[in-house]
């Protein structure tokens, strides 16, 4: 007989934390579920971690391709109707199943369902919630998600044959393929929402979500395909993600002045034109004219002073001044 959900853990490289995250899913008090991890070609010893677990999860390997083809090849061979991901570094609350699959069953013009997150840093402690930094909505939400991904995927749970119908995730993508997924869900189906925190998001040194300014790139690139002839957009949503690509590529201007790329920080700057926030350009603007007029000397003093990103107020311990 099947399992009604099957969870999903992608892992490259994923010796530190996977044990503690395979232990958090065997951990459910619900039952009905098989594990697949999908080793992405990993060289450090996360093989011999999971491999350790025995028959209490099912290994499935794949040279290096990336966490959207490791999430599609382990759906590849998904036996539950319902799919639940969680990263290799991450963390669920005992009932995480039990809570989120009803909330799925209540409602069969509902896709997806997503819960709150708690925040901790790489030793486990607790750094506060996700739901402190993300506007969560439940109901018809593209609109919604054009403004910006609010869905954490280590509390998703999407039904397989959705998931399949949709052509799973986009494996040409590499730090947004779970914000692009959850656009077309959000196209077709309502989402549903717990509010209570039922996973636990690390935040580390590797945290692709450090590499600031290709992420914005790419999210610049998900929204032109929602534009594209084929998108079928709306005027009224048309007009957000126009406002949003000014958005992004005003904060890729800026973080391009930050390490002197001022030929760079120019292109972006025409880019956003006069659709980007009014204190995100004059922001821009400022120290593009800062650059320009200070000494080189006192414009390092400045640029070494200003404040760096935070992800969801965590500093990474190796988070290099580039990714501010």
């Amino acid at each position: 007989m099947n399992p009604r959900v099957s969870v999903i853990v992608p892992t490259y490289q994923g010796e530190a934390f996977v044990r503690e995250t395979i232990e958090s899913v065997l951990a459910q008090t619900y039952r009905d579920f098989e594990l697949i991890v999908c080793d992405d070609g990993s060289t450090d010893g996360t093989l011999a971690v999971v491999r350790a677990f025995g028959d209490r999860l099912r290994l499935v390997t794949q040279p290096n391709r990336g966490v959207a083809a490791a999430r599609n090849h382990a759906a590849d061979s998904a036996r539950g109707e319902i799919l639940a991901f969680l990263d290799h570094d991450d963390l669920w609350e005992p009932g995480m199943l039990a809570t989120l699959v009803p909330l799925l069953d209540a409602d069969p013009g509902t896709g997806l369902v997503y819960a709150d997150a708690w925040i901790v840093d790489k030793h486990g402690a607790l750094r506060g919630r996700r739901g402190e930094y993300l506007q969560y909505r439940s109901g018809s939400v593209f609109d919604d998600l054009l403004r910006g991904n609010f869905i954490p995927v280590e509390t998703t749970l999407v039904r397989a044959a959705l998931y399949r119908e949709l052509g799973g995730s986009d494996e040409r993508l590499r730090y947004l393929e779970d914000y692009e997924l959850c656009l077309r869900v959000a196209r077709r189906t309502r989402i549903g929402f717990h509010p209570e925190p039922l996973a636990r998001y690390r935040i580390h040194e590797r945290n692709l979500s450090h590499e600031r300014e290709p992420m914005l790139m790419e999210w610049i690139a998900v929204l032109e395909g929602l534009r594209a002839p084929a998108g079928g957009l709306e005027p009224r949503q048309l007009e957000i993600v126009l406002d949003e690509e000014a958005r992004l590529a005003c904060d890729l201007a800026w973080r391009a002045l930050r390490r002197r790329d001022v030929t760079a920080a120019n292109g972006w700057i025409a880019r956003a034109g006069g659709r980007a926030p009014l204190a995100k350009r004059v922001q821009v603007r400022a120290l593009w004219c800062l650059l320009r007029l200070l000494p080189q000397r006192v414009a390092d003093w400045v640029l070494a002073r200003l404040p760096r990103r935070r992800l969801y107020g965590v500093q990474a311990p190796e988070d290099p001044a580039a990714r501010a």
